[in-house]
């Protein structure tokens, strides 16, 4: 056996341990049955992905608006600076925090393109589409929050941080349940299969037998 064949083999057992660790970490977390107890965790992530497709449109539709108007509005404030005097009496001025509003809005395009992968992953159980949602929501939500604090100070932004990191832990406690629900049932069909391989060996073995 070739060094190639070697190293293709070592990478391929360890992403078998790498997957089997998250589905054991998977498998740890709590777990739901329901969307709201309402709606299967299926179509709980369908609705998840066409409420955050539809909040991400109408963020971009605002902020598109709001930047293109002359009065500079509260939810785009002007850039922070600060004002400095040196020791000559110079004054200068030192921008302290400023993002672009085409950031915001490609973190909301962002987002659209995320609800698709979690569409996608949810109707045709595709596991690798929800595990990629989740990585992409937990940094598209750190993201946005840490730039929403930053750009605009104030309590009523970091009051409402609250209900939105608790609702976007909700929704991917329902992704986790989804994926353990799937890695569930292809548990049980390979155990099944395993079954049945294990007995029509079984059953050649006793012809084979009975032949003789």
């Amino acid at each position: 056996m070739s060094s190639n064949e070697n190293c293709q083999g070592n990478r391929r057992i360890s992403e078998n341990q790498h997957w089997n660790n998250i589905r054991l970490n998977c498998k740890a977390l709590p777990r739901l049955k329901s969307f709201f107890y309402f709606f299967d965790l299926e179509k709980g992530c369908r609705i998840i992905a066409g409420f955050e497709a539809l909040v991400s449109v109408i963020q971009i539709f605002s902020i598109y608006r709001l930047s293109n108007q002359s009065v500079p509005s509260y939810m785009i404030p002007d850039p922070f600076w600060i004002t400095k005097i040196d020791r000559e009496g110079i004054i200068k001025r030192m921008l302290l925090y400023h993002t672009s509003n085409r950031f915001c809005m490609g973190l909301g395009l962002v987002t659209v393109l995320n609800s698709l992968l979690l569409l996608i992953g949810s109707k045709w159980g595709h596991q690798v589409c929800l595990f990629l949602w989740i990585y992409i929501t937990v940094f598209t939500t750190l993201i946005s929050n840490i730039n929403n604090n930053l750009r605009n100070p104030n309590f009523a932004q970091t009051f409402l941080i609250v209900p939105s990191l608790t609702l976007e832990g909700y929704f991917t406690l329902i992704v986790a349940s989804l994926i353990c629900k799937f890695q569930d049932k292809q548990d049980e069909c390979n155990s099944y299969t395993e079954m049945h391989t294990s007995d029509g060996k079984e059953c050649s073995s006793i012809e084979n037998t009975e032949q003789i």
